[in-house]
């Protein structure tokens, strides 16, 4: 298929060519690839045949000695397939051929007759990654956007040009598996100790670094061989373990039972991309690089029109759109506040995590609490936080250094006056927020955003105690802040549209996915999750044993079950927000009567190790439910009282129905939105789409033939959202 797209004239003949060669005078060729359509590289038929065609004409060519490939694009090498392009296969054999094709263009590279060095500058990932290892030898800079990495997993799909297979014969199968289990990105510095990469130098010197290595390569022949054996160099712990896990039967046979279990674990079945990474490797430590990369293609082909890596493409494009979204409507205009400055009221676990991701952003950050052991403790978790990230390789220790001196800590009001942005994270009661609003707004300029992390109390009853609420915005951020990717800026009636942009570029400076809804109790995420969690604890009134609940959620897709989530937030939190609902929403929100008993017996989840699950030293290493919660709520589970089936039916179709409610409530501006804050906010399954996209699947007069049915055997808290009704009968879609 790729072969079709190959322009016949020569690429510097074309009007706007991808790749551009620049024959130097010490014989080395430098192709820049520089996709005019794209602001990143992506491998797209036009791109590889460009490239391939480049390459070709420098193998050719007498005057030059060797290659070097760079990106012409500032902060990017290339960052993997066209997605556009992915998405637009319709058959598994074409992309089967397509993976085919690629892999034998790369595989040239480094088996041509003269040396191609790769010059890694910025976002090498994907077939990026894979064509950096493709080549005789790579230069990666130092610089903080350079990062590479095997991200394919995420998007449904595995590596297609045996990048795979590369690293494993480099970095063993440990380091394989985990690159292309978890998609993570790997720094220059963790990629040379693994040997995916032959040096890492200043971006500065980079290119004549790579120039300098390709130059060495050509006169002298015997630095390849010296290079890949500098590759494979490890220490006398790591080539024990290489000889009893990975060079024979039994330990490669151990390896893979292991992932297979712990990758099944993670995945129940609904992600086969991880499965196949898991066999393709299998089959590259039983019979070598050849048969592995004979496979690669087949199961790329039947990845690429799954139904579950469209859903997580789909998933990539909404999120991807959101960057470029400031949060306004169509016929709203407004410029952000610049926000170099930022404050935090609260060094609690929340206050401390948005202080962390504040200061790892570059913004001077003042932490305030109330004490100083309470600012000292939020101090501490902030280092602790930047020294995991320097043990993992995903933060230097200069980075580190830098990060935890731009923030400071206080007990008082002193530096509000220079904030640009002021975010209070205390705890959950409105006196006490429309206290700490007044005294901020005596302190700050009139152009300070203040923001408040409540996540279920409106911000127009929080603004009612400012005398400038059209600056104050809501901004939820999910625990724990430095690992949820989601942020849920509220915005009232009044909020001043420069307001909700400043605070929409903040979160994206912090790296965050953002969202803007309307205020009401619970907004979005938080009044989604709300009928979830009640559905549960109405199964557990009737008789469903915790575990059982727990354990069908998880199989339906769900990270967590809905206990062991109210664990992980906290009874005591998540029976004030339940409080929050039920006096707006009424019966439709209220829990199982016998819940009021946990707050009587002082269960607060896992913060004071008394929740559904035992926690502390008597807990065994196997998750275990505390069995005297059952007598705290004066109820006897019986194993089976509710089928899986039907917990999943409930519990998912009260968070769909409540999203659809959220859509008629002009909560949520449109179902992108809705499903990117389902899925990344509260867990909602990322391989059915989000709420919307999964009622699509089902189609909404199926949707509303089960809600209709469900409210007839429990009532009021299944009663179809209008908008659903309306949609069911009109035959309309969320999604085109």
């Amino acid at each position: 298929m790729l072969d079709q797209t190959i322009p016949s004239a020569p690429a510097s003949a074309r009007a706007a060519s991808i790749v551009r060669t620049e024959r130097r005078a010490d014989g080395v060729a430098v192709l820049t690839l520089d996709d005019p359509a794209e602001s990143h590289n992506t491998i797209t038929p036009a791109l590889v045949g460009e490239l391939s065609a480049a390459v070709e004409a420098a193998f050719a060519d007498a005057a030059v000695r060797a290659v070097v490939l760079r990106s012409g694009k500032k902060d990017s090498f290339l960052v993997g397939a066209n997605l556009d392009f992915v998405r637009s296969i319709r058959f598994a054999q074409d992309a089967e051929e397509a993976s085919r094709e690629v892999a034998r263009r790369f595989e040239r590279l480094g088996a041509g007759p003269k040396p191609v060095v790769a010059y890694v500058h910025g976002s090498a990932l994907g077939g990026g990654f894979e064509l950096a290892l493709a080549c005789t030898a790579s230069i990666a800079t130092d610089d903080a956007k350079t990062a590479l990495g095997l991200p394919e997993v995420k998007l449904g799909l595995i590596p297609a040009a045996n990048g795979l297979f590369r690293i494993a014969e480099r970095a063993g199968l440990r380091a394989a598996l985990d690159l292309g289990l978890t998609g993570k990105n790997l720094r220059p510095a963790a990629a040379l100790r693994l040997g995916l990469v032959d040096d890492v130098a200043p971006a500065a010197v980079g290119l004549e670094t790579a120039v300098r290595l390709a130059s060495r390569l050509a006169d002298e022949p015997g630095h390849a061989r010296a290079l890949a054996k500098r590759r494979r160099r490890r220490g006398v712990g790591e080539q024990l373990e290489r000889a009893l896990l990975e060079d024979n039967p039994l330990g490669r046979l151990a390896l893979f039972r292991r992932a297979r279990a712990e990758t099944l674990k993670k995945t129940r079945g609904y992600y086969p991309a991880a499965e196949r990474v898991v066999d393709l490797l299998a089959r590259f430590g039983a019979r070598g690089f050849r048969a592995a990369a004979d496979l690669e293609p087949r199961a790329f082909g039947d990845l690429v029109v799954s139904e579950t890596a469209h859903r997580l493409i789909d998933l990539f494009f909404a999120q991807t759109a959101l960057k470029k979204d400031d949060g306004l409507a169509p016929s709203e205009r407004a410029v952000a506040f610049p926000v170099e400055r930022v404050a935090v009221l609260g060094a609690g676990f929340m206050g401390a995590g948005i202080a962390a991701v504040s200061a790892r952003a570059g913004l001077e950050v003042r932490m305030k609490d109330t004490d100083d052991a309470a600012v000292g403790r939020g101090l501490r978790y902030v280092k602790d936080l930047f020294d995991a990230r320097v043990r993992r390789g995903s933060m230097t220790a200069r980075d580190r250094d830098a990060a935890f001196a731009r923030l400071s800590g206080a007990i008082d009001y002193s530096g509000l006056r220079n904030a640009d942005v002021v975010i209070e994270a205390v705890f959950e009661d409105l006196a006490l927020k429309h206290s700490v609003i007044r005294d901020v707004e005596r302190r700050v300029r009139e152009t300070c955003v203040i923001a408040s992390n409540t996540s279920s109390i409106p911000i127009t009853r929080i603004a009612e105690a400012s005398s400038r609420p059209e600056m104050i915005v809501g901004m939820h951020y999910f625990s724990p802040v430095h690992q949820m990717p989601l942020l849920e800026v509220i915005r009232t009636k009044a909020s001043d549209p420069r307001a909700i942009v400043t605070a929409v570029a903040l979160g994206k400076k912090q790296g965050k996915t953002v969202i803007v809804v309307n205020d009401g109790p619970g907004f979005y995420t938080t009044r989604i999750l709300v009928p979830y969690l009640n559905e549960a604890a109405h199964l557990l009134a009737e008789g469903a044993p915790i575990e059982a609940v727990d354990a069908a959620m998880v199989d339906w897709g769900f990270p967590v079950g809905p206990f062991q989530l109210m664990d992980e937030v906290g009874i005591d939190v998540g029976a004030h927000v339940g409080e929050v609902t039920e006096a707006a929403f009424g019966e439709r929100m209220r829990p199982p009567p016998a819940f009021g008993a946990l707050r009587v017996d002082d269960r607060r989840g896992k913060k004071n190790a008394r929740g559904f699950y035992l926690y502390g030293s008597a807990a065994p290493r196997r998750r275990t439910v505390d069995a005297t919660v059952y007598d705290v709520l004066g109820l006897s589970p019986k194993a089976g009282a509710v089928t899986a089936d039907e917990i999943a039916l409930r519990c998912g179709l009260a968070m769909v129905n409540e999203s659809i409610r959220c859509h008629g409530d002009g909560v949520v501006s449109g179902a992108r939105d809705g499903d990117v804050g389902a899925i990344l906010g509260v867990g909602f399954p990322a391989f059915r789409g989000g709420p919307f996209r999964y009622a699509d699947a089902l189609g909404m007069p199926e949707v509303l033939r089960r809600m209709r049915s469900l409210e007839q055997r429990f009532g009021a808290r299944f009663e179809p959202a209008p908008l659903l009704v309306e949609m069911a009968r009109s035959g309309r879609r969320f999604y085109a």
